[in-house]
């Protein structure tokens, strides 16, 4: 009998405040989404060789509005939870929210089963809901996450426990605790008011009646105008100023002297720790540190991160560009179906794996290729990528719209230049020239036998201007 669970909201809602508050994995999954999202979103058919599909303006306004944030939600969807909940009833994708359903999962022999159920109805499932798992980060058949966020949590929470506490370690430290301590004298002689002291009504004013002192109405007055002359001289705010510096003075008791007392010490390791940690979560992202954070401070684009060769993310950003254009090629076509369905002719049709395969639509993401321009320009000499290629990669490099590619030379390349570079010889010329390395060194030789004679008429016509 196969067993059933909910997926508990509480534990989602904590995976989601964890993903969206941490600034570690808003970088990380930014740097993915810009990089899969660089050049849009493109749609063909028929296996995507040469059948592009034409976007009209309808399908260009909902590509701006509609599928490049989905595709950012759907990102997010699937870091966070290992899935993602769609819902197509509007006709356009859209990521459920959280808290908007609960998730039932019925586990069989092979394969995981799910319900979107409605909140205020437990029995109700709502319709036109989709839920994709297939990217490696499916629940285990005992309801635990296996996502990326969930992966890094346990590391993300050391590292803000280990935050709070070196932040309180300061402030106990800017808070200064001062400690006295009893000084022991050397004298056997017993002190009045540090070692003994009368009672309150003992009768001692026959002793000590002479020895008082006696202060009275006349000296009051006297002080008070001392006060009104420095009050005057010196200004109200000086005494307001000396008013508040004399609360600070506290006088300590007779027999006792300040002492110093434990200080706490940060950490020395703090620095490491912290490196260590986003060291783990960045490569658990699949994104390296140095495209974030270089040893220099130099970061996205420093000379540390161009000598990485990150082919991690490389790897990282191909292995979205497949997960999530399939989900997108899926939705398309679902919600599309009827205006597939009028274009197909059924009767010609034999076999259905073929007819879906030449009339359903893959949607894909025109990354940036992981190339310098150099490498490009070398394999376009070669005669391995066309110049339209070429030219589209290069000016994507650069971050330039497509609209600024030149339109003379896309066809047939630019002319001989050596500002620029030859175009590839075609096969037949290679036969006819006999090699084109031997014609481009037939031409090199005779621009130098031309740059000679150039320079011998030069030199022939500055002499007669010597003469």
């Amino acid at each position: 009998m196969n067993r059933s669970f909910k997926v508990p909201l509480e534990l989602m809602t904590f995976l989601y405040d964890c993903y969206v508050q941490d600034p570690i994995l808003h970088m990380c999954s930014h740097l993915i989404a810009s990089q899969l999202l660089n050049n849009g979103i493109s749609f063909c058919k028929g296996g995507c060789k040469d059948n592009k599909m034409e976007v009209n303006a309808k399908l260009q306004t909902e590509i701006e509005d509609v599928w490049i944030p989905f595709t950012k939600d759907l990102l997010d969807s699937v870091l966070c939870y290992g899935l993602a909940v769609v819902n197509v009833q509007n006709k356009l994708p859209e990521i459920m929210n959280l808290g908007s359903y609960h998730l039932e999962v019925t586990v069989e022999p092979s394969r995981f089963r799910y319900r979107v159920m409605n909140v205020s109805s437990v029995e109700d499932e709502i319709p036109n809901c989709m839920v994709f798992d297939a990217f490696g980060f499916r629940m285990t058949p005992t309801g635990s996450f296996t996502s990326v966020v969930h992966k890094v949590i346990p590391r993300l929470l050391f590292l803000k426990r280990l935050r709070e506490t070196a932040v309180a370690m300061e402030i106990k430290r800017a808070e200064n605790t001062v400690f006295t301590e009893i000084q022991e004298s050397n004298n056997g002689e017993k002190r009045e008011g540090v070692d003994y002291d009368f009672y309150a009504d003992s009768n001692t004013s026959k002793i000590t009646e002479e020895m008082k002192f006696q202060r009275n109405q006349l000296n009051v007055s006297i002080l008070n105008q001392q006060m009104d002359l420095y009050d005057k001289f010196l200004g109200k705010n000086h005494a307001k100023k000396a008013e508040k510096q004399l609360e600070h003075v506290v006088p300590l008791p007779n027999g006792q002297h300040l002492v110093s007392g434990p200080q706490n010490t940060g950490r020395g390791d703090y620095g490491g720790i912290h490196k260590t940690i986003i060291e783990d979560v960045c490569s658990t992202m699949g994104v390296p540190r140095s495209m974030i954070m270089a040893e220099g401070g130099g970061g996205l684009g420093s000379k540390s991160d161009t000598e990485g060769q990150h082919e991690v993310f490389q790897a990282t950003v191909l292995f979205w560009k497949k997960k999530l254009g399939n989900v997108l090629s899926h939705l398309y076509n679902v919600i599309h179906a009827n205006e597939i369905k009028k274009g197909i002719d059924f009767s010609k049709e034999k076999d259905v794996h073929l007819a879906k395969l030449n009339h359903s639509v893959q949607v894909f993401f025109p990354v940036t290729p992981f190339v310098s321009n150099d490498t490009l320009r070398t394999l376009y000499e070669q005669g391995v990528i066309s110049y339209k290629t070429y030219a589209r990669y290069a000016i994507a490099n650069v971050s330039l719209p497509k609209e600024d590619l030149n339109p003379k030379f896309l066809a047939k390349g630019p002319p001989i230049d050596e500002l620029l570079f030859e175009r590839p010889p075609t096969p037949e010329v290679q036969m006819q020239s006999g090699g084109g390395a031997n014609n481009n060194s037939k031409r090199k030789a005779s621009e130098g036998k031309k740059g000679g004679e150039a320079k011998k008429k030069k030199t022939s016509s500055e002499t007669t201007a010597l003469k």
